[in-house]
């Protein structure tokens, strides 16, 4: 359970567990009112001019509690893999107050994940063309290649052999459709596709398929 936890997220909390029970309690729910629409400034205001800190340490605070909330609903972590917190120097009744914390509002949390999926855009197609600068004002004779590329993406998963059989698929599908421009140097390019096929070797290593298989579970 403590792995959950990343330095950066441990570093914020500290603030708020040396404070009462009562503000942590407080902290929790501006969590909440987070999650169920955007930070409430108007509350993390007054709640750093009680506490004499600054607006930016109460919305990393409670950035970290969202996201201690969404990754304990994430990996399905149980009240036993959470009282592991103690190794980080949480006291038991604060472990208490945030284990509530996480319980209650798993079923939340769930489904605003499921709806974040459902509208997630995924890839598509993709055009390409290579562009030539030939002048500018400050260089009248020059070079400089560039690439364009525009993606297609969509929020809906559709089998692209049978869309091309099924031409009324397409019907409608400008509603889950988006496309995206974009330009790049060739040099930039080449850094990208190293990074990408990078990530793609990464993606078969047994460390990195049972991270993703404990989110699908």
């Amino acid at each position: 359970m403590a792995h959950l936890i990343k330095q950066e997220q441990d570093k914020h909390l500290k603030f708020v567990l040396n404070q009462p029970e009562e503000v942590l309690i407080e902290f929790c729910k501006l969590a909440i009112d987070y999650i169920n629409n955007v930070i409430n400034e108007k509350k993390c205001t007054a709640a750093s001019k009680n506490l004499e800190t600054t607006f930016d340490t109460v919305k990393s605070c409670v950035e970290a509690l969202v996201c201690l909330l969404i990754d304990c609903t994430k990996l399905h972590i149980t009240e036993e893999d959470f009282r592991s917190l103690g190794t980080l120097n949480f006291s038991p009744e604060q472990i208490a107050i945030l284990w509530q914390f996480v319980s209650s509002k798993r079923i939340l949390v769930e489904t605003v994940l499921k709806q974040s999926a459902d509208n997630e855009l995924h890839f598509r197609d993709l055009e390409w063309r290579l562009e030539a600068k030939v002048a500018s004002r400050a260089l009248h004779r020059q070079a400089t290649p560039v690439i364009a590329m525009k993606l297609h993406l969509d929020s809906e998963v559709v089998n692209e052999h049978k869309e091309k059989l099924d031409q009324e698929s397409t019907v409608g599908a400008g509603e889950t459709r988006k496309e995206v421009l974009l330009q790049t140097d060739p040099t930039s390019l080449v850094h990208l596709i190293q990074v990408l096929e990078q990530a793609l070797i990464d993606s078969k290593t047994h460390r990195v398929r049972n991270f993703v298989k404990s989110f699908q579970k």
